[in-house]
């Protein structure tokens, strides 16, 4: 009969149902039980299971990591002008009869890679290196574009070189002629410029007729290589402004790191106890969807009011502004001043807007090409967008109850920050 002292409820029972049991051992039971009252009141005691606590690094080893990372972005940190825009080149021709006339310019730098400007080595190109080495730049846009009409090759002629301000840089701008045997209606183009030292370089191209400037023609070159460029069909290349849309968000470092600073805290949530692990996917993927939505409405409304003109901000302005943003958001987290991360994305993201235009205003559009090139450059920049998320993401959630995300939050946001102030001094000052 030991057996009636496993539980309270079995020594109750007992009692009731058998009266001829030994009066000693219900009095053992009783004492085991209760000892004050033959009725058991001793609750039993309910099972909980419990989470074990997510690692955490110590602080002073967060703290060094920390130092060690920004440091290390700080001195690998890309240049403030090649954070931001790709080295694009610009051609730009009105064809009148057999002649065309325009204008071909490239950045600077792109053109001392190519060239070799810098003659005293100091480390900065200064106009008179630029002028000084005039002849060689004839003679590597001579070698490196060719212009020719139904097959036949057409003359280039090269005027005195001047400077222009675009949104990638100081360019070095040569007046350009164009002589053909015949009566220009297409052009066979083979742009060749700057690729040889940049694999990223872009190149723009603008034909119009003469007296018709609003029926220009406008193509994006990202490869070496002939293209033809019909007069009688005026068009905006949409496929090459959605290309060039995807390259400016993944060559844009800061661009990058301003959505990677809203994507980072994505799968955790603030709570009495620190940042503690989202448990659903889904409600990781419902907050990146709002942060991501705001910044592409915020962006999408100044990308369209800055190419159409109506708002007009200095390129050296908006640069550092972009900068700043950066800064902004990666110290958010690690101050946490606002929870809500969408309105982050949504305010600084404006600023990011004004930088996307840069690319389409310095082609110079006409009015019923911009709609096309706006439409197919924004979304070329979602794709980009959209890219990075579906990478970063799934990564992050898994690895989101790690001792090791943890500590990339807060390095990586200091890291970023960091860099990013670095930045926008340097935008501000050169």
């Amino acid at each position: 009969m030991t057996r009636l002292a496993a539980t309270s409820f079995r020594a109750t029972t007992d009692q009731t149902t058998n009266q001829t049991t030994d009066q000693t051992t219900n009095q053992t039971t009783d004492q085991t039980t209760n000892p004050t009252s033959t009725e058991s009141t001793t609750p039993m005691r309910p099972t909980h299971r419990t989470s074990s606590p997510t690692p955490r690094l110590p602080r002073k080893a967060s703290l060094a990591l920390a130092g060690l990372v920004s440091l290390a972005a700080l001195t690998a940190a890309p240049a403030p002008a090649a954070a931001h825009t790709m080295g694009n080149g610009y051609l730009s021709l009105t064809v009148s009869g057999a002649k065309a006339t325009g204008q071909i310019d490239l950045a600077f730098r792109d053109l001392h890679d190519a060239v070799g400007l810098d003659s005293d080595l100091d480390g900065q190109v200064q106009w008179r290196e630029a002028r000084s080495h005039g002849l060689a730049i004839s003679r590597y846009l001579t070698d490196h574009l060719t212009v020719a009409t139904a097959g036949h090759p057409c003359g280039l002629t090269f005027g005195e070189p001047g400077a222009v301000h675009r949104a990638d840089g100081e360019h070095l701008a040569l007046p350009l002629e164009v002589t053909c045997a015949e009566d220009i209606t297409a052009l066979e183009l083979d742009y060749r410029a700057v690729f040889e030292v940049d694999a990223q370089h872009r190149g723009i191209v603008r034909v119009a007729r003469a007296g018709d400037e609003q029926q220009a023609v406008v193509r994006l070159i990202d490869r070496p290589g002939p293209i033809r460029i019909e007069l009688a069909q005026p068009s905006a290349d949409v496929l090459g402004f959605i290309k060039q849309g995807v390259w400016h968000i993944w060559i844009g470092v800061d661009h990058i790191c301003f959505l990677l600073a809203l994507l980072l805290p994505a799968v955790f949530r603030r709570s009495a106890a620190g940042w503690e692990p989202v448990p659903r996917l889904a409600d990781v993927v419902r907050d990146v969807l709002d942060v991501v939505t705001a910044f592409t409405l915020a962006h999408s409304i100044t990308l369209v009011i800055s190419a159409l003109g109506w708002v007009h901000l200095p390129v050296r302005l908006v640069e550092t502004a972009i900068a700043v943003s950066v800064a902004l958001a990666a110290l958010n987290n690690l101050v946490r001043a606002i929870d809500a991360r969408w309105a982050v994305a949504f305010a600084l993201g404006l600023l990011h807007g004004f930088g996307f235009s840069n690319v389409l205003l310095d082609v110079g559009l006409p009015g019923h090409h911009l709609v096309s090139a706006l439409l197919g450059f924004n979304l070329g920049v979602e794709l980009g967008q959209l890219a990075i998320v579906l990478v970063f993401l799934p990564v992050a959630f898994a690895a989101r109850r790690t001792t090791g995300y943890r500590v990339l939050l807060f390095t990586a946001s200091t890291a970023m920050a960091l860099v990013a102030l670095r930045w926008s001094l340097e935008r501000a000052l050169t």
